[in-house]
């Protein structure tokens, strides 16, 4: 990673590196967790050079973003585009890496880079957030 527009998230996450894998390629599971606030839309080809398009909504705002799934290595690494109003003219790149830590726990690494420099801490804060509920959607998954 590097660059003034580049940033990388480490989170541990309470459930197997095929769980999460699947919550990260699953629309239906995807609308439950990709957005900091509000709902999401969630639409997946999950297939190398398939679309990506995830619609964040609330309170009026729509933001739609688009992209390309480049790798699939299920369970451990997934990369793909990630284009919106705020990456700039050009899609960034976000890398999702999952580590297994045991039967019932994954080490996660997201790296995106090639994001305007202006937006990197509120994409940081997003991500951030976005983890914050999936880490929820696992607990309430594993519970069942």
């Amino acid at each position: 990673m590097s660059g003034p527009g580049a940033l990388e998230i480490r989170r541990k996450l309470p459930a197997g590196a095929a769980e999460v894998f699947e919550w990260w390629t699953d629309a239906d599971r995807l609308r439950q967790w990709m957005s900091p606030v509000g709902t999401v839309e969630a639409e997946v080809d999950l297939r190398v050079g398939g679309a990506l398009r995830i619609v964040m909504r609330h309170e009026g705002t729509v933001i739609e973003h688009l992209g390309k799934y480049l790798e699939i290595e299920p369970p451990r690494r997934l990369v793909f585009t990630w284009a919106s109003p705020f990456t700039g003219p050009d899609p960034s790149l976000v890398t999702v890496e999952l580590e297994p830590d045991g039967p019932m726990a994954t080490n996660l690494r997201i790296i995106h880079t090639d994001l305007p420099e202006s937006v990197a801490t509120s994409h940081r804060d997003g991500w951030g957030a976005m983890l914050d509920h999936l880490s929820g959607c696992l607990l309430a998954a594993g519970a069942r």
